[in-house]
């Protein structure tokens, strides 16, 4: 990340917050790190393509399944952090931010489609 971008996400999390995320990083070697984005870009990617689906459909929730458990294997034990990366998030697209939209991974219309798909999971509706 540049120098401008980190500040832009500091401004959203406290110094215990902060060391928190340093104390996670610290569990993953170089290639795991890597390997843990690029799972996020290929679901982010699919994502993309399947934007259009029903958020109750089978492909949905399978969406929103592997990014719940992204999301726990990498801050699992952790859900005031995951809270706080979610609004950092609604944050950065509310405010408009151009130049941090080049730095975040994906936009408000796979948040908001992921959003929907995970309240259609935790309802149990998605569920056999």
């Amino acid at each position: 990340m540049s120098e401008d971008s980190t500040k832009t996400w500091a401004k959203h999390f406290t110094e215990a917050e902060r060391k928190e995320f340093e104390e996670i990083g610290k569990k993953y070697t170089p290639e795991m790190m890597e390997t843990y984005q690029k799972k996020w870009a290929a679901l982010i990617e699919e994502v993309k393509t399947n934007l259009k689906s029903d958020p109750g459909s089978e492909i949905a929730q399978s969406l929103a399944k592997r990014w719940k458990d992204l999301l726990n294997e990498g801050y699992g034990g952790h859900p005031g952090l995951q809270k706080k990366i979610s609004a950092a998030y609604r944050s950065e697209w509310q405010a408009g931010n151009t130049a941090q939209s080049q730095t975040m991974p994906f936009g408000p219309e796979i948040w908001e489609f992921i959003r929907k798909a995970m309240e259609y999971l935790g309802s149990g509706a998605g569920n056999s």
